[in-house]
């Protein structure tokens, strides 16, 4: 018995229409015990047969093999750069023991990479302010023990053209390295306080990479400033080492990964005297 593809990718990144840089999985129901064989033409009539060692546009992991108590032959293809230049046809040989064989093959149209992780401010026109000056944000104005305190920034996150994940139906995880960057930086207190997403909570980093849930197509990230008197600043949060889970896939889009905001100079003030 030799059944379908198991086309279970139903979002932006399609066993049938994968983007470059993705990870897919192809499996076909095939009888238990056959040996099989995953190769790739340029024709639908099976001309044109792709070698996988010499195309740098794919490469297919687990090509033969035998099928074992799941009837499943089962193969992961990396579509690379480039893949979205052609048309490829996906072919499955099976051949049972005694020696006979069946085909199957599905056609591949490998797109151009659109998972995108972008930041942006909260809300996306709050692109200045001045410094906080509340006792809650650390400011203290009394003469003798003033601090220009702190001010709290928020920014977001956002995932898009994610990726279903078939196993779950829901869509993969993604991940990234966030850098906090301030101009002049000052030698001054500057950090993350939280990232957190509306199912993944707040998240703990791994080794500097924030891991959110699928469900998740934005994070917000909490950032605290310390204040400094005299001097107009940008503080700008950067996404890097993009991820989507599963697939593989890296960020499509590198002009929008960094969101900035300026926080206005506020005025030195050295103390409270006179006669």
């Amino acid at each position: 018995m030799l059944t379908g593809f198991g086309l279970l990718a139903k979002a932006q990144s399609t066993l049938q229409r994968p983007f470059e840089g993705a990870l897919h999985t192809y499996r076909v129901n095939v009888g238990v015990g056959a040996s099989y064989d995953f190769y790739i033409t340029a024709n639908a009539d099976g001309s044109g047969l792709y070698d996988d060692g010499l195309t740098g546009e794919f490469d297919i992991n687990n090509a033969t093999g035998t099928v074992g108590d799941d009837g499943l032959a089962t193969a992961q293809i990396q579509w690379n750069n480039g893949a979205s230049s052609h048309i490829y046809y996906l072919w499955l040989e099976a051949t049972a023991p005694g020696g006979c064989s069946n085909l199957i093959n599905i056609q591949i149209t490998p797109q151009a990479n659109q998972f995108d992780l972008l930041s942006e401010n909260v809300p996306v026109t709050n692109t200045v302010s001045c410094p906080a000056t509340a006792s809650a944000d650390g400011f203290n104005a009394s003469s003798d023990a003033y601090s220009a305190g702190y001010t709290t920034l928020t920014f977001k996150v956002l995932r898009e053209n994610a990726t279903i994940n078939p196993l779950t139906a829901s869509a993969n995880g993604w991940s990234f390295v966030p850098t906090l960057n301030v101009d002049p930086d000052l030698s001054l207190g500057k950090v993350i306080i939280s990232i957190a997403g509306t199912t993944s909570g707040t998240i703990a980093p791994v080794a500097g990479r924030y891991l959110v849930n699928g469900t998740d197509n934005e994070v917000i990230v909490t950032v605290s400033i310390e204040n400094a008197p005299g001097y107009t600043r940008d503080i700008t949060l950067s996404v890097t080492e993009q991820r989507e889970d599963n697939t593989n896939l890296n960020d499509s889009d590198p002009s929008n990964d960094n969101a900035t905001h300026t926080i206005e100079v506020m005025p030195i003030i050295n103390g409270m005297g006179g006669a």
